[in-house]
């Protein structure tokens, strides 16, 4: 009967579809964790939603296309449409600040997670999980040890200066990018360390030096 799945098609594929769900669960909520621990918008509950989103869009088409018993109905034609809808997300979470973008790490693991969702909804969930583990690995396999430098900023003491700093900090990796404030002698004080050896990690140096109007001075 059209419009109600018959109980031997449900059966056949609730055990597959609960698991698939899972897997996008703990997925996301992996990724999801990192970034709210860093304080980011998209965080643990984001992340499992986007994530357990596109797995569902991609388990859609494959029971319609179970369902109806049509070859001629592609279940990647939804695929196509999650791969889309994600820019929206991603480009919400890009800003602007003076002159500066923010927010393209967010939005590169909104990318990433619905990514790893469509796959999952493909039925291939170990493969969802080995991305994500290859993912964590990668950067440091490819570029190498970071090689640690400290250096110590002067801010007018203002809560818009530090509104900025911690809008510039928040997004760098916490194990790249440490740092601490003080206020002293009528000044804001940040104390940064982070990877020198990549430059890759250490862009945000210019924006940091920019806020202000430019007038942070070395320690």
């Amino acid at each position: 009967m059209h419009g109600m799945e018959s109980s031997g098609l449900l059966l056949q594929a609730l055990p597959g579809f609960l698991l698939r769900v899972a897997f996008a669960a703990l997925c996301g909520g992996a990724i999801g964790l990192e970034r709210e621990r860093r304080g980011k918008p998209a965080g643990f509950r984001t992340n499992i939603l986007i994530c357990v989103g596109a797995t569902l869009y991609m388990v859609v088409g494959e029971l319609m296309a179970t369902a109806r018993g049509a070859a001629s109905l592609d279940p990647t034609r939804i695929a196509a449409q999650v791969v889309s809808g994600i820019g929206f997300l991603g480009a919400g979470a890009i800003l602007h600040s003076r002159g500066a973008v923010v927010g393209l790490t967010s939005a590169a693991t909104i990318w990433v997670v619905a990514a790893i969702g469509l796959l999952i909804g493909a039925g291939f969930p170990v493969l969802g999980l080995l991305t994500l583990e290859f993912l964590q690995a990668f950067e440091m396999r490819i570029l190498g040890r970071c090689r640690m430098g400290k250096l110590d900023l002067d801010f007018e003491p203002s809560g818009r200066a530090r509104a900025e700093l911690m809008l510039v900090l928040s997004e760098q990796h916490p194990g790249i990018c440490r740092y601490s404030f003080d206020e002293r002698d009528g000044r804001l004080h940040l104390h940064l360390s982070y990877c020198e050896s990549h430059p890759a990690h250490h862009r945000f140096l210019a924006e940091l030096l920019a806020v202000g109007d430019g007038g942070a001075k070395p320690s």
